[in-house]
């Protein structure tokens, strides 16, 4: 679930700048309504709808549920009618029922289902902040197969691989301006290749 909700983010904040600052304040805000710095009974009215829409709330309460109704909390202290792990859950705010645990389990797998989804239309339908994307051109120099690399952005240093081969291939180069045709993000990286000829290896047989 925590690597969903990131992923979320990142494709929502679109910057490194900015993803952080929405991660920093998402997970303090997890952490702050989900039962963990607050309880249930402590928190105000209006902010009810932060603690059940937190996934750190129902993570945690199947935890504590699955742990304080075992058999090590079923002790029952003098003068009380309830156990031991019942009277923690309930100081603490938590729900004091088995089938919490089954919530809690099934409302995770909810939340990373969402949080997925959303990390896909994210890349899908939402654009960069800057217009300059990563291009790549291979662009075929001399005869022997000399081929030029070009880095991403304006800057963009030619790196030379020598092939033993006499052919080359070569492809149609990708510019910016169909980059920014299309609808979504391009992920900033390049693809390299690397190709191995006349490799010649030998096994030494046993006597």
């Amino acid at each position: 679930m925590a690597s969903a909700l990131l992923r979320f983010v990142a494709a929502m904040g679109r910057n490194v700048t900015v993803a952080n600052t929405f991660s920093t304040f998402a997970l303090i805000t997890l952490f702050t309504l989900g039962g963990v710095v607050l309880s249930r009974e402590q928190m105000k009215r209006w902010w009810m709808w932060g603690y059940w829409l937190s996934p750190m709330m129902y993570g945690q309460n199947a935890i504590v549920v699955n742990e304080f109704l075992g058999k090590s909390w079923s002790h029952i202290p003098p003068n009380s009618t309830e156990p031991l792990g019942i009277q923690v859950l309930k100081a603490r705010g938590f729900f004091p029922h088995a089938y919490w645990y089954w919530i809690g389990v099934g409302a995770l797998f909810g939340f990373v289902i969402i949080f997925n989804f959303g990390f896909s239309i994210a890349l899908a339908y939402l654009k960069p902040f800057r217009n300059s994307q990563a291009a790549k051109s291979d662009n075929t120099e001399t005869a022997g197969g000399v081929t030029g690399l070009s880095a991403r952005g304006e800057n963009r240093e030619e790196r030379r691989v020598s092939r033993h081969s006499s052919s080359s291939s070569s492809t149609m180069p990708t510019t910016a301006s169909n980059v920014n045709g299309r609808r979504g993000m391009v992920l900033p990286f390049e693809q390299h290749c690397i190709t191995f000829d006349e490799i010649k290896y030998s096994v030494d047989m046993p006597e």
